[in-house]
């Protein structure tokens, strides 16, 4: 088991000042370098973070249950939004969304585990200095004391995708009659999309370890996660509606089973991938990793 990911300050890539592009041609083929600026210090282990439409940022702290928010470089003295949590081992406050209509409606999705320690849920509340007004939209998915996953990000197609774990258990990612060790698709509203692969079923795709890195292509609508493998095959992943990529019991590493989707990067090394994001242009559109075992961002 690896340890859990977490970080004690809020770092942004100042792209557009920082990076340096060499030559000429695509994108892709650039390369520069980064340096990282330390927006706010000494927070209480934050799992997730996002921005606003107007540049605020919310984060979330998986020990405390607070959301918090960081107005102009400053954090704000109380959280706009507090859950009572479980938090040992990988369980916590562990994702966050914003809705795609946030500057109409305010609201703020977070994925976490109830302080009962057995449940994760993901509720909606509303980001308007008035009440936070609190709806719980998805319900009992199951928990463990690790592989709880716990990435929300919309699409392009207004839909929530959630990552959730194999909650120490391999044999959920192959079995449709649990959320376990699966990536699901959400309305907005908590209710299932009738375009999922199974009618009246979360699932978007299956056959996952767990996932702690969630990427979304605004423009491509294309899905990608992050996946820690056991002690080996730590991958990234190009999702498909449906797919299966092969976490079960007794999985080989190396395992190149064609009865299951290959990764779209298999690293040699145990690197722990975290957290992912589809780059803007200065990146060439690529996408970005980060990992936790050697402290490393990926392009």
């Amino acid at each position: 088991m690896k340890p859990y990911r977490c970080v004690r300050s809020l770092a942004l890539l100042m792209a557009a000042l920082s990076i340096s592009c060499g030559g000429g041609g695509g994108g892709g083929g650039s390369t520069g370098t980064l340096a990282a600026q330390v927006v706010v210090g000494n927070l209480s282990v934050p799992t997730a973070l996002r921005f606003t439409p107007d540049g605020d940022i919310i984060f979330t702290e998986k020990a405390t249950g607070n959301v918090r928010k960081v107005v102009n470089g400053t954090v704000l003295p109380n959280p706009i939004f507090s859950v009572s949590v479980e938090s040992d081992g990988e369980r916590g406050l562990l994702g966050l969304a914003i809705d795609p209509n946030y500057q109409a409606n305010n609201f703020v999705y977070v994925f976490y585990t109830k302080a009962s320690g057995t449940e994760n849920e993901v509720v909606r509340f509303t980001d308007n200095g008035s009440g936070p007004n609190p709806t719980v939209i998805v319900p009992g998915l199951p928990a463990s004391a690790n592989h709880n996953g716990g990435r929300l990000e919309f699409g392009p197609d207004g839909k929530l995708y959630v990552t959730l774990g194999d909650v120490q258990n391999a044999s959920n990612s192959q079995s449709d009659s649990t959320p376990a060790g699966k990536v699901l698709r959400y309305n907005a509203n908590g209710s299932i999309p009738g375009d999922n692969p199974i009618p009246g079923n979360p699932l978007f795709s299956k056959g996952h370890r767990n996932c702690f890195g969630l990427a979304i292509d605004q423009v491509s609508g294309r899905v990608f996660v992050s996946e820690n493998g056991p002690d080996c095959d730590d991958e990234v992943n190009r999702l498909v509606a449906g797919g299966n990529f092969g976490w079960r019991p007794g999985q080989p590493c190396g395992d190149n089973d064609p009865g299951f989707l290959d990764p779209l990067v298999r690293f040699s090394s145990v690197n722990a991938p975290t957290g992912m994001v589809v780059g803007t242009s200065a990146f060439g559109n690529s996408l970005l990793m980060a990992s936790f075992n050697d402290r490393k961002l990926r392009r």
